[in-house]
């Protein structure tokens, strides 16, 4: 199940079905959902991780059908639109296996540490399955000959291959990822918190402006920004 809890405005998401490699439910799909929309009033900073040796094996193919596809789906959607309108920064600690549903998690995370002993891999197409969920967040990430090649031919791919097709934002020792992640939370508890959210903001939007209309976009936001300082 999803776990979540808020200190001094730093919230820990936890996947917690080890037992089952953290495989999601859709009424895990929902409470991730839940518990991200609570964090967008209360946390500035909100830490993923999963319990156990994986991060998470993606979606539960067992759970038994209730309802119709679309209302499976649905919960899923709702999920990540809830990542994207998360304020906050979202940081993700990845281990172990990363398989599907969890590889679209760690892409819109804002931030994602990567253990040396991580394995991502998509193999819904293996399964006759369009991961379309997954490649709707891809495409703003990885060039589209990268997104056919891991997609088609469900291909795993460690660590250091998912830092060079940014996947990831780095990669540690697999001991190491604990402390690391704590470290990187400690130095952006430190930052002014406006200025990390509208790096966020800015960042979401200056990449929806127009080459040529980014200078004059860039001067008016950091204008604002300034007089809404004083």
């Amino acid at each position: 199940m999803i776990k979540f809890n808020v200190v001094d405005r730093i919230g820990r998401l936890v996947i917690d079905r080890p037992d089952a490699g953290n495989a999601f439910t859709t009424e895990m799909a929902r409470q991730f959902r839940s518990a991200l929309a609570a964090a967008a009033d209360g946390a500035d900073i909100v830490v993923m991780a999963g319990v156990g040796p994986d991060f998470t094996v993606g979606r539960d193919r067992n759970e038994p059908r209730t309802g119709t596809p679309f209302d499976a789906f649905s919960a899923v959607s709702a999920m990540n639109q809830a990542i994207a309108s998360f304020p906050g920064i979202l940081v993700a600690a990845v281990r172990g296996q990363v398989h599907g549903l969890g590889v679209g998690l760690v892409l819109r995370s804002d931030l994602a540490i990567g253990a040396s002993d991580a394995e991502f891999l998509l193999d819904e197409v293996e399964l006759g399955i369009p991961p379309m969920f997954i490649i709707e967040e891809m495409v703003d990430h990885l060039p589209a000959k990268h997104i056919f090649d891991l997609i088609l031919t469900s291909r795993p791919f460690n660590a250091d291959q998912a830092l060079q097709l940014g996947v990831l934002s780095r990669v540690v020792a697999a001991a190491e990822l604990d402390i690391e992640v704590e470290k990187l939370v400690a130095i952006l508890h430190r930052r002014d918190r406006r200025a990390v959210l509208a790096c966020k903001r800015y960042l979401r939007a200056v990449g929806k402006v127009p080459r040529d209309a980014r200078a004059a976009f860039a001067l008016v936001e950091q204008t604002q920004f300034a007089m809404q300082q004083n």
